[in-house]
């Protein structure tokens, strides 16, 4: 307050209010993410796949420090933001935590789906060789963190044969099953592994001698491919 006296005894007061800032002031002003206003403690709810947050903390003490920890490579789930301030005299330090929570994905596509190195799509056909038993299945989901599960893949028998992919997103419901029908086509072979009269080996075009009292004969066959048949004609009632 300053008093002014003029030479006629007139009197006039000028005031000057000054504010001392507060040194010790560990506030913000504005904290934001992505543009919306949040508070120590606050969850952030994010969209699949965000892998980062735009943050915007400004200390209410123009001279105070402001330190930001976390905001970048996001994961899926619960990541933590953390500001901290320091006041300007450093007696002071406050922190504010807030959840940045992203979604899991329910991502469920394949990046890459191969019978035996050939690109295959669900609902495709699979020619394969007769005998074929198993096949090499590669299978890899868009998501790193989707889990795949493949069946089907072995103990493949003649005619069709179903080979599925089940995917299972991030987020642990999300699924996706794809199906390719493995062909196996049907043997031609039509050879014996054995073929016995009376546990003697014969072969086609063969003459086997008996007594003049047999009537009948065993005969032991064993087709090469067990998927065979076979029939005996000819070893019963046997005539001199």
């Amino acid at each position: 307050v300053v008093t002014v006296t003029a030479e006629n005894g007139d009197k006039a007061t000028y005031t000057v209010t000054v504010n001392y800032p507060n040194v010790s002031d560990a506030s913000l002003s504005v904290f934001t993410v992505n543009g919306k206003t949040v508070a120590d403690g606050d969850t952030v709810n994010l969209d699949a796949g965000t892998t980062s947050v735009e943050i915007v903390a400004t200390p209410a003490d123009p001279q105070a420090q402001v330190d930001i920890s976390g905001g970048t490579d996001l994961q899926p789930g619960s990541n933590d933001l953390v500001v901290t301030v320091t006041s300007r005299d450093e007696t002071n330090t406050k922190e504010y935590k807030v959840t940045l929570l992203v979604a899991q994905s329910v991502d469920t596509s394949l990046a890459t789906f191969q019978v035996n190195g050939n690109d295959v799509q669900n609902g495709d056909v699979v020619d394969l060789e007769a005998g074929t038993t198993a096949v090499d299945v590669t299978a890899e989901a868009t998501d790193a963190n989707a889990t795949v599960v493949v069946s089907g893949s072995d103990n493949l028998v003649a005619g069709d044969n179903t080979l599925q992919v089940t995917v299972t997103a991030a987020d642990g419901v999300t699924k996706a099953d794809y199906f390719v029908t493995l062909r196996v086509a049907k043997s031609t072979d039509t050879s014996l592994a054995t073929f016995q009269v009376n546990g003697t080996d014969v072969a086609d075009g063969d003459t086997v001698s008996v007594g003049n009292d047999v009537v009948d004969v065993e005969v032991v066959v064993e087709t090469t491919d067990a998927n065979a048949k076979y029939v005996v004609a000819g070893n019963l009632g046997l005539k001199v």
